[in-house]
């Protein structure tokens, strides 16, 4: 997939040379507008907060994105192609809209204070995010249920339903005092069990066990036992790793249990292709929060580098992948006139504040102070890593 970069540079009062230049240095990349509304500056301090929240929304914002593309695909095990498809912004493909971004007026005014969009922006992604997580609850309990049906039909002797095994024929009549119980053997241990079976205690019916069924890992037997002694049989049968069934034949419970079953994969259906629909739906609205929230962070850090009244062009580069490092090298080379060495130095470092910081008595980390300068570049810089898809 796609790796898109957001950057603006000062516009010196003419945005068509700013952009001629910045085109210039890409070589043949591809270049776009990113348009953005006239928004209120507020106050120095203002912006310099709204800088640190931003950049956490924009990192956790990145998170939900990427959450709703892997639950999708997992949920419809759908190929790279067939997401495409389905991640759609006002029907446009996600590279589309963010080529053609434009601030959404009617979702998020422009005329309000910054703190304010962006704390609308915040309500509507923790929403999405609330929802997200309440209908994977939902669809993680009726899977378990379903996984639960699925294996009393699928599982081995020890743990499948015996209904559709056992058959009236295999029990003896209704009595009060002697029931007929089902036992899964280990395939292995199927000879212990006849040798053993009639003194796992008292009051079992001798020669009264039958082969009932078998699989690769088990043999399913009859035996005939006092009700009385149930439960010890049922203790002593465990020590000789003997399964017994908890199973009474009984015709209207085998039919409620057909029942429930059929029911359970009809909901476990219908819950996977409403929270499909939903993914699908309400993928647009998080996409389309979390690039409020860049367009944000770049009006922010603008102001912020360039000074006010706000002049300055934002663009969307679609950077050569086998030259973005010599492009970036390039445009940091043509905009290292913006700024001095001791500014550069303090503009790391908070570029780096959100790192753990070093106490007084901690050595000097050259090391990480040259990875803070690397990332830094003298005009407002962020990535949009369009790459969700690149893995399945």
């Amino acid at each position: 997939m796609t790796l898109y970069w957001l950057l603006s540079v000062p516009a010196h009062g003419d945005g068509h040379v700013a952009w001629r230049d910045v085109k210039s240095r890409v070589g043949d990349s591809e270049v776009y507008d990113f348009m953005l509304p006239t928004l209120k500056i507020g106050t120095l301090d203002t912006l310099v907060q709204l800088s640190d929240e931003l950049a956490k929304h924009d990192t956790a914002y990145e998170s939900t994105v990427g959450k709703f593309i892997d639950t999708l695909r997992t949920l419809t095990q759908s190929s790279t192609a067939e997401l495409q498809s389905m991640l759609t912004v006002d029907e446009k493909s996600v590279d589309q809209y963010i080529r053609t971004f434009a601030w959404n007026n009617a979702k998020y005014r422009s005329d309000r204070a910054l703190p304010e969009i962006t704390s609308q922006i915040g309500e509507s992604m923790h929403a999405i995010d609330a929802q997200l997580k309440t209908k994977m609850t939902q669809y993680n309990a009726i899977k378990n249920s379903l996984a639960t049906v699925r294996r009393k039909q699928t599982g081995n002797l020890s743990v499948r339903s015996l209904n559709g095994i056992v058959k009236r024929s295999d029990c003896i009549p209704e009595s009060d005092f002697l029931q007929t119980v089902f036992v899964a053997v280990p395939s292995m241990l199927s000879r212990d069990w006849t040798n053993s079976y009639e003194r796992l205690t008292d009051m079992v019916v001798p020669r009264s066990s039958a082969k009932i069924s078998s699989d690769s890992e088990y043999t399913l037997y009859s035996v005939v036992v006092f009700k009385r002694v149930l439960d010890e049989f049922a203790n002593k049968a465990r020590d000789m790793r003997f399964v017994v069934r908890d199973f009474v034949y009984d015709e209207a419970a085998m039919e409620h249990d057909r029942m429930q079953a059929r029911e359970i994969v009809e909901q476990e259906e219908e819950v996977l292709d409403n929270i499909c629909e939903w993914l699908k739906g309400s993928f647009g609205d998080a996409l389309t929060a979390w690039m409020h929230i860049k367009a944000l962070r770049v009006f922010v850090e603008s102001v912020l580098r360039y000074g006010i009244p706000p002049d300055f062009l934002p663009v969307v580069v679609k950077p050569n992948p086998k030259q973005a490092a010599k492009i970036k090298s390039q445009l940091n080379e043509f905009y290292a006139y913006l700024e001095t060495s001791s500014r550069a130095s303090q503009r790391a470092e908070m570029a780096g504040k959100s790192r753990p910081r070093k106490t007084e008595d901690s050595a000097f980390d050259m090391h990480e102070f040259s990875n803070i300068l690397s990332e830094y570049t003298p005009f407002v810089f962020f990535e949009i890593p369009w790459t969700f898809l690149d893995s399945e």
